[in-house]
């Protein structure tokens, strides 16, 4: 009959735990690599961009709230953009009532730390209160009341506020990318957006005056019909807002150039505005973290990005702004249903390798 050797027992098992242990370790280590900070010395991205200000969107509640948030925004960024609270829908809720609340707290902040701001943005149908889609009144005072509001938001902020969107989102996807039917274009006619930017210059004659869309570089008759809209704007308007939200698998850099190009030999500024990159474009509500693949392949996506931006010519250089801090906060987990993790930042502020592309793309 065998005895039962304890001791020896224990001997084999010590080895056997610890390729248990390393398999283990072997199947998570691809969403741990995708998640370690990234470790930078005393490199920031402001100080790594000496041509053009690195931006980035907050709100009101997270100045307020202080923290990590607000010294991140001090440390990394040199620019800020209200993220929806500098539009008409927060800014003018009622007929004849304006409130500044937000406005005036993210705009202190930024002159307290000597940020630049963006305004984002004027006229965008997206956020028109329902008083104004409902107007009552006629066509010649509504007119009226959107010059009002443009230059009472403008001159409040004058020697602020450096630069505004003053149209967002004007051009519609649909076939041929005419003007969005909007209750501006329906009450102000297809000229609107002139008389905004007029209205803007007049209020501000040193802001730096942009229109803003997407699918710039995905879509060539858009970018077309965008063009258009800016050449006939002539010395009304100073730059143009690309947005991008973009995917790590698209655009194509050549599709990129080709919006950068249109706005260089313009002699106009580019702003690339809204810049957040999807690692889950294929809309797989099943993942549940990033991983190392798809953060090297986001990584890669924002070095280019930022590349791209950073060989344009010194005077058309503004600003490249990022659409949010850490991926938990980001408005494309709602807008799309799934799991994304889009940002520089990972959702407990460490730098994600997202972070690290964009700053080599900066050298």
């Amino acid at each position: 009959m065998l005895r039962y050797n304890k001791k020896r027992s224990y001997r084999y098992l010590i080895p056997i735990l610890g390729l248990f242990l390393l398999f283990c370790c072997s199947e998570n280590s691809d969403t741990t690599k995708s998640i370690i900070p990234i470790n930078n010395g005393l490199e920031t991205l402001k100080e790594t961009a000496t041509t053009f200000a690195v931006g980035m969107i907050t709100r009101a509640s997270y100045i307020n709230g202080g923290g990590q948030h607000t010294q991140i925004l001090k440390d990394e960024f040199s620019s800020v953009t209200s993220e929806y609270e500098m539009k008409m829908n927060v800014m003018y809720p009622s007929q004849g009532n304006y409130n500044f609340n937000a406005v005036d707290a993210i705009v202190n902040f930024a002159v307290t730390n000597n940020l630049y701001v963006h305004g984002h943005a004027l006229i965008w149908h997206g956020a028109t209160p329902d008083w104004v889609t409902d107007f009552s009144g006629t066509d010649a005072e509504f007119e009226a009341m959107v010059e009002d509001y443009i230059t009472t938001t403008v001159k409040r902020y004058k020697g602020k506020v450096r630069s505004w969107d003053v149209v967002n989102e004007a051009i519609d996807d649909g076939s041929g990318n005419p003007l969005r039917n909007s209750v501006f274009r329906q009450k102000m006619g297809n000229d609107y957006i002139q008389k905004c930017f007029q209205w803007a210059r007049n209020a501000d004659p040193n802001a730096i005056l942009f229109y803003n869309d997407y699918n710039m570089a995905a879509s060539s008759s858009k970018r077309a019909a965008m063009f258009d809209i800016v050449d006939g704007l002539g010395n009304l308007i100073d730059g143009v807002g690309v947005q991008m939200h973009i995917s790590y698998n698209a655009p194509l850099a050549n599709d990129i150039q080709a919006v950068v190009d249109g706005t260089v030999t313009r002699g106009l500024k580019l702003h690339f505005s809204e810049l957040d990159i999807r690692t889950n474009p294929e809309q797989d509500a099943n993942v549940t973290s990033l991983s190392s693949t798809k953060a090297i392949q986001q990584q890669a996506k924002y070095k280019e990005v930022v590349q791209i931006y950073n060989s344009i010519p010194l005077d058309n250089k503004f600003a490249l702004t990022v659409w949010g801090l850490r991926d938990n906060e980001s408005w494309l987990l709602d807008f799309w249903g799934v799991p994304d993790w889009p940002l520089l930042f990972d959702e407990d502020y460490n730098k994600k390798r997202a972070y690290k592309g964009f700053l080599e793309g900066l050298k």
